[in-house]
């Protein structure tokens, strides 16, 4: 690897902030256009079924704050250069926050985090849920400037920023929603409510599939940018590391066909089976899904493949 233990706690620090931040989205996004509209449609209590989940976005709210400001105060001390208590000052600080691209995607993302918190207070009113929608895709989108897209230049530049910005909020559509399917998944179950849970299921796998399409066009456009070649793939640690990504991308895409194609088709009432073993999936994609973030707060932190080979 070409980082080293040093950053280990900034690495760990946007690790948990992609999680935090693709968990609170997603969930964003799945009470609004997947649960909400089912709940309308069958004329159930949306309450009863997506009260479990509400409280994921306040937690992945909180947890995306906390580690937003870590993050700020560990990027301080590598900007400056000095030990992570002096860089904690009032004149760094504002030097990083006023003068750098990252302090100030940092303080929008700090607008956008009060507006969802705003939504989430009145989030059975339909404008505050709408908004809240709206600012949770640019807190995630506006993740993109913050990493390898916000430092390339040129047409380029432009390019890799809307890829890394389309591909963030795909990310937190599929891996963010995930926690939310499988909580309201099992409430519905504990009500017996499987046609209800049946058609949630069913629309989130359309929300996953356009997820998918998304993550695999922005990805090739990524690593068309970060790597270049397949030389550079399988020679560097950046590459190998991305493939490592790439196959758990793999075994979770593998799991969610599972889901859409053999358990959902047997979402009935005298099926119950199937509703479990569709829980169960939808974890083990999860886990995938929080490893793979992991491995980006990892790349971000590394020297892009396609500066390391000639």
């Amino acid at each position: 690897m070409d980082w080293s233990a040093a950053e280990a706690p900034l690495v760990a620090t946007r690790a948990v902030h992609f999680a935090a931040t693709a968990i609170m989205v997603g969930d964003v996004m799945f009470r609004t256009v997947v649960a909400a509209p089912v709940a309308r449609s069958k004329r159930a209590a949306a309450v009863s079924f997506e009260a479990p989940t509400l409280w994921v976005s306040w937690l992945g709210l909180g947890m995306s704050v906390v580690s937003g400001a870590i993050w700020l105060l560990l990027q301080a001390a590598s900007m400056s250069g000095m030990p992570l208590d002096a860089a904690m000052s009032a004149d760094v600080l504002s030097t990083v926050i006023n003068e750098t691209q990252f302090g100030q995607v940092t303080t929008l993302r700090a607008g956008l985090a009060i507006c969802l918190a705003a939504s989430l207070v009145y989030d059975r009113m339909a404008i505050a849920r709408w908004g809240g929608f709206a600012a949770a895709l640019a807190f995630a989108a506006s993740l993109a400037w913050s990493g390898h897209a916000g430092s390339t230049t040129g047409v380029a530049g432009y390019l890799h920023l809307a890829a890394d910005a389309l591909h963030l909020a795909a990310t937190a559509a599929w891996i963010g929603g995930l926690a939310s399917l499988i909580l309201f998944v099992a409430a519905a179950r504990r009500s017996k409510a499987i046609s209800l849970a049946r058609d949630v299921v069913g629309r989130f796998s359309i929300m996953g599939m356009v997820s998918v399409a998304t993550l695999l066009f922005t990805g090739f456009i990524n690593a068309a940018v970060l790597v270049g070649s397949v030389h550079a793939l399988v020679v560097t640690a950046y590459g190998r590391l991305l493939l490592l990504k790439l196959g758990l991308f793999t075994l979770m895409l593998v799991l969610a066909l599972v889901n859409r194609l053999v358990l959902t088709p047997r979402l009935v009432s005298a099926e119950c089976g199937a509703l479990r073993w569709l829980t169960r999936n939808s974890s083990v994609e999860l886990a995938l899904g929080l490893a793979i973030l992991t491995i980006v707060g990892m790349l971000g932190t590394m020297h892009p493949a396609i500066h390391l080979v000639n």
